[in-house]
């Protein structure tokens, strides 16, 4: 599996607080190693964004991500207003 990160991604990332950016980076981390069901809370989402999936970094931020057959791009960090 490729990964690859979004320049959207990358900004939202380091818009965050330090200690927000550590959490954001261990759980992508964790993504990579294929932890993503039992810790992560890996889910679809509905809507206008039913393409794409994410998974908690910590109790208020979320990471969209698209994930394709062989590769998972990394598409934005934030709070629950990323899904809007």
């Amino acid at each position: 599996m490729q990964y690859f990160y979004t320049a959207r991604f990358l900004r939202s990332l380091k818009k965050c607080e330090d200690a927000v950016q550590d959490d954001i980076l261990r759980a992508v981390k964790l993504y990579e190693k294929g932890k993503s069901d039992e810790i992560l809370k890996l889910h679809k989402l509905h809507g206008k964004m039913k393409i794409y999936h994410a998974f908690s970094a910590n109790f208020s931020y979320r990471v969209v991500i698209k994930i394709g057959k062989t590769e998972t791009y990394f598409m934005d960090v934030g709070t629950h207003e990323v899904y809007r």
